[in-house]
């Protein structure tokens, strides 16, 4: 497989995750509250099911946003990609919709602990570089979860939780090679 595209950010960057919002033009808009979390983001990442694409735009009056595409995303639109990668410092972040897309099993929405072994060789072959943190969606439930050396964080969905979590947004930190994220409600 191909090399995903790498975007570049600086050590000390802060990025804003969020996922399946199925926004609409109608009822289904971003909470205010998802633009608060992002102050002050360097890039906003939308790991797909996006919906209505003028989200995109919305989310871009803060920072430079990138998309992945989910089911609910136009192929026709060329701003989400199947996959992202982002260098940002001395770690490299992956940023995908479906884990499973990777080749990683998943069980109750979480990447299944059976894939530990070889995490490192399937993200690498998905990638096309090695990943330090894979940003996913899909699940419409927050999990920040490490596997095989590996920080996996779905920021969930800011419009339509899994019950029973409640809507939220994701914000991940990368400072001297360390990532640290945030899981906030919205």
């Amino acid at each position: 497989m191909d090399a995903a595209p790498l975007s570049r950010l600086a050590d000390g960057c802060r990025i804003g995750v969020l996922a399946d919002t199925h926004c609409d033009r109608g009822s289904r808009r971003l909470p205010a509250a998802a633009f608060e979390a992002f102050a002050g983001v360097q890039l906003i990442l939308h790991l797909g099911d996006c919906g209505d694409a003028s989200a995109l735009d919305e989310l871009a009056r803060l920072a430079p946003v990138l998309a992945t595409r989910g089911g609910d995303d136009s192929a026709a639109d060329g701003r989400y990609a199947a996959m992202r990668v982002i260098a940002a410092g001395a770690l490299t972040v992956g940023a995908l919709f479906d884990v499973s897309a990777a080749g990683l099993l998943v069980h109750e929405g979480r990447p299944a602990a059976a894939a530990a072994a070889d995490v490192d060789a399937r993200l690498t072959g998905a990638f096309g570089r090695r990943v330090d943190v894979v940003l996913f969606a899909a699940t419409h439930a927050p999990l920040v979860a490490h596997l095989g050396g590996v920080l996996f964080v779905n920021p969930g969905s800011a419009t339509l939780p899994a019950a029973p979590t409640a809507a939220s947004v994701a914000v991940l930190d990368v400072r001297a090679a360390v990532a640290s994220v945030d899981i906030v409600r919205v």
